[in-house]
């Protein structure tokens, strides 16, 4: 490339850190009219900036020195971060682009990156070191397991067979995964050597796997146990199996019951910061049914893209799917020379949901609102902005316009009309509806929030927050749906205890929601953010805002271990939820390295006994999973 940049840690405080940025021009040509573009992990104060004019908007800075760039000559600013002192080359630039603005329009030029100078050693890497397999290493640990003398051999007529209707799914899902690892036909049949069976005394979510010499039983009373005793043997099946030797295709004799701790156990994906394509969400959740979760909480909409076709309102993704040096939604985090974005199409969705079913999970939507909005408004200024609103806010992601108004009558049309939508296309009982991180200041200086306040009496912006999610809560209530939200959902004391509460700040606001009267999701991001480092060296990819997790301290996690909690308190943690934020995880080699091996630890943390789980016998299964791992080519953490 002919432009780089470089950035170096200059001064560091325990609350303020002073960067210089470096801006090299390699080429033989005199830049006249350019701005710089690159994007940063936390707001550069204004007033911090030595010289020139620097303005952001997300994680978008645009720099101005006023001056040219001559060839083979660099520009110097200086400026600073109030944050905590960095310690990830992730927290650097993550990328940069020049905007050249000459007689013929303004070019987008790329510009080299390097990393990030933090001024300062970091530990090595550790890798990840792990015992022998054993000779069955399931993940979770199943409740009770009994290991017998020999092996089912699959034969060349072998079929599945299933006598109840609510066997017919998994039954499917075990055909197709049967087929696709043979190389050959599975079919499920009237009669077959693997059969699914109804047992009505059995619990809901309760499964039983049988693997004799002659026959392989998995007998469930419900949908849940027959596919959770699927991905058991799912993970029985040998993992260096060939379809040119399938004859010897064996698999060990066990007798087994099983039943999850807990009922919920979810994964959150954010699809709204980086797009990520529908192969790659089918993939990650055949893997969550492998696992024994049965939720895929799928984050669709935030500031930087709106990710589902909405029939009423296409503007939301012919405008806010895509961003761009030249859209009208700036570039955000990567490729900021060129376009990016992508969107989900109903049909996309519909096969998403029957994917997922047929493994036994339920597709979550979640339209945050009323922040995290910034792609809506910026597709639907005519509907959901007022013009005589002058209030002045930031929000934690440096986003100025990203609220909706919960004074307006355009915001309930809008929000109305797209819960119609999802309500229609998706079969889930639960509806999320975000409702985290709305900023101070919000609607301070907007006529019809004041109006609305003073006809109210409310007292402040979380009143008014309150007032805008009961209203979505009825709406969703009189189509049969339950409201979920994060944790500030119940800011404005407003919506009822029906809503079922995801807990992401730390535990002590789960606790604080239980004693108020909600049932909550666990989702700490201490302890169950995939986004966070997995390793203290500097080059280890993520963040840590929260935390670092490696694997050993997601493994640890137990729910309240450290907080005084009632038996009745702990009956109102319904599950337990891991999530991927995608700021920074826009590749799908990326992508598999934030989520594995930790997807197996929170797997275990969901399903298993506290008294069942063991570090030292996990390392040990572990080692043979991560074998199946390398068996798909996925780019585990290693």
């Amino acid at each position: 490339m002919n432009f780089r940049l470089d950035l170096n840690v200059i001064d560091v405080q325990q609350n303020e850190s002073r960067f210089a940025l470096v801006l090299h021009n390699l080429s033989e040509t005199n830049i006249e009219h350019w701005q710089l573009t690159f994007s940063v992990s936390r707001f550069v104060l204004p007033t911090s900036v030595s010289h020139g004019t620097l303005k952001q908007v997300g994680s978008l800075c645009t720099f101005e020195s006023g001056q040219p760039l001559n060839a083979n000559d660099h520009l110097y600013v200086e400026f600073s971060h109030r944050t905590k002192p960095f310690s990830l080359h992730d927290e650097g630039i993550a990328d940069a682009c020049l905007l050249v603005t000459t007689s013929t329009g303004v070019q987008a030029i790329p510009v080299e990156t390097t990393t990030i100078n933090l001024g300062a050693q970091s530990p090595e890497r550790e890798p990840l070191s792990l015992p022998e397999p054993k000779d069955i290493n399931l993940i979770p640990q199943p409740k009770a397991m009994v290991v017998k003398s020999g092996r089912f051999a699959i034969a060349d007529d072998c079929a599945i067979a299933s006598d109840d209707e609510d066997a017919k799914s998994a039954a499917l899902w075990l055909s197709e995964e049967l087929s696709d690892h043979l190389r050959r036909d599975i079919s499920v049949k009237q009669e077959g050597q693997i059969r699914l069976k109804k047992d009505e005394s059995l619990a809901p979510s309760k499964y039983r796997l049988s693997v004799s010499l002659n026959a392989i039983v998995i007998t469930a009373s419900d949908k849940n146990g027959f596919s959770y005793g699927v991905a058991t043997l799912l993970q029985l099946l040998p993992v260096h199996a060939s379809h040119r030797h399938y004859a010897g295709f064996a698999i060990p004799c066990v007798e087994i019951e099983d039943h999850p701790r807990f009922g919920y156990r979810g994964m959150m994906l954010d699809c709204a910061r980086h797009f990520h394509p529908l192969r790659r969400v089918k993939d990650l959740i055949n893997q969550l049914a492998r696992l024994k979760f049965n939720h895929f909480h799928w984050h669709l909409t935030d500031d930087e893209g709106w990710r589902i076709q909405i029939d009423a309102y296409p503007e939301l993704t012919e405008i806010g799917a895509w961003r761009g040096p030249f859209e009208t939604i700036e570039p955000q985090y990567t490729s900021l020379s060129k376009i990016h974005g992508g969107f989900y199409t109903k049909d996309d969705i519909r096969d998403v949901i029957a994917y997922a079913a047929l493994r036994g999970i339920t597709v979550i939507p979640e339209i945050d609102i009323p922040g995290h909005c910034r792609a809506a408004i910026k597709s639907l200024p005519h509907l959901l902005v007022e013009e005589a609103d002058t209030s002045v806010y930031r929000s934690i992601q440096n986003f100025t316009d990203n609220i909706l108004n919960p004074g307006i009558e355009g915001t309930y049309t809008f929000l109305e009309a797209v819960f119609d939508e999802v309500c229609e296309l998706f079969p889930s009982p639960f509806i999320h509806v975000g409702a985290d991180e709305v900023p101070d200041n919000v609607w301070t200086e907007s006529p019809s929030c004041q109006a609305l306040m003073k006809e109210k009496g409310y007292a402040d912006s979380k009143d008014l927050q309150g007032h805008l999610l009961r209203h979505v809560e009825k709406h969703l209530e009189a189509k049969g749906r339950k409201m979920l939200g994060w944790e500030e959902v119940v800011f404005g004391d407003k919506v009822s205890k029906n809503t079922l509460v995801f807990t992401w700040v730390n535990e002590q606001s789960g606790l604080d929601c239980i004693r108020n009267g909600y049932d909550i999701v666990l989702q700490p991001g201490q302890e169950t953010y995939l986004d966070m480092a997995q390793d203290f060296s500097a080059d280890e990819p993520g963040t840590d805002w929260a935390a670092k997790i490696p694997l050993e301290k997601a493994y640890h996690y137990e729910p309240f271990s450290h907080s005084d909690t009632t038996q009745n308190d702990f009956e109102k943690v319904k599950g337990i939820q891991c999530a991927l934020w995608c700021e920074m995880t826009n590749t799908q080699s990326r992508f598999e390295y934030m989520i594995f091996p930790r997807l197996f630890a929170i797997a275990e943390v969901c399903w298993s006994a506290k008294e069942q789980r063991d570090w030292a016998d996990f390392q040990a299964r572990l080692s043979g999973q991560l074998q199946y791992l390398d068996r798909l080519g996925i780019n585990y953490r290693r």
